[in-house]
């Protein structure tokens, strides 16, 4: 079973670098490594092409991280898809345990992972992996992207027209019509924590949004959820002003 590995990358120059290091370092080395670079205004193309065995793709407008990431995907030989963000790394048996995973129980599709902010962090490893239901992952998404690894034929995709919480989006509708797993150890260190300045996922109201979005596209998992709307935005509202009330 051969893994593939995509980085999405915007203005990237100063972190990719590390990023793609942390994949060459594997213990387990990847089928191959793809970095899609989203039209980038800085020389991140130029630092990516030091790596001679990395495949860069292109994209001559900026399009998102869901349209770099299926972009990747499409582009990808390998049977399973691996993604890390441009800022973030993998400690370096990563691809080892996912390989190991995937290979014995072929019935997975769609498996995260914790992740830390430091190496030192990085705690004993347990190999125990579970089936999240469709409920925990639609109040609570726990798949950060860089934590991230799904099989290429499983055919659902990233929602391109979502800019914040595409990793939700997908999440919720593949929980709802495979089933998604969840792997006890953590193998990604984060470049910076979520919801900080700097990431997509600081700018907390365009997520906030974006979750309200997703919460309102649920009837068309079932059209029975259609009731739950309201309460869900509720609940997404919430979030926010316990978020905001604690700072």
């Amino acid at each position: 079973m051969k893994i593939s590995v995509v980085i999405p990358a915007y203005n990237a120059s100063a972190n990719i670098a590390k990023a793609i290091a942390s994949c060459l370092q594997q213990t387990m080395q990847p089928h191959e490594i793809i970095v899609v670079d989203d039209a980038s205004t800085d020389n991140t193309c130029d630092v990516v092409a030091q790596f001679k065995n990395v495949k860069l793709l292109r994209q001559s407008t900026n399009l998102g991280p869901s349209a770099a990431r299926n972009r990747g995907i499409n582009e990808a030989t390998g049977d399973v898809i691996a993604f890390l963000d441009s800022d973030d790394t993998w400690l370096p048996e990563k691809l080892a345990a996912i390989h190991a995973i995937f290979s014995k129980q072929t019935a997975i599709v769609y498996l995260g992972h914790p992740y830390v902010l430091s190496a030192e962090q990085s705690t004993s490893k347990t190999n125990n992996v579970n089936a999240l239901s469709y409920t925990s992952v639609l109040l609570k998404n726990p798949y950060q992207p860089s934590c991230l690894a799904i099989r290429k034929s499983m055919p659902l995709r990233f929602d391109e027209s979502y800019r914040y919480c595409e990793d939700h989006e997908l999440s919720i509708r593949v929980a709802y019509q495979y089933q998604v797993h969840w792997l006890h150890d953590a193998y990604t260190i984060l470049g910076r924590p979520q919801l900080s300045t700097g990431g997509a996922s600081g700018n907390v109201w365009k997520m906030r949004k974006g979750e309200l979005r997703l919460y309102s596209s649920i009837y068309k998992h079932n059209i029975i959820l259609l009731p739950l709307i309201p309460l869900l935005w509720l609940y997404s509202m919430g979030k926010m002003l316990h978020r905001l009330i604690l700072k």
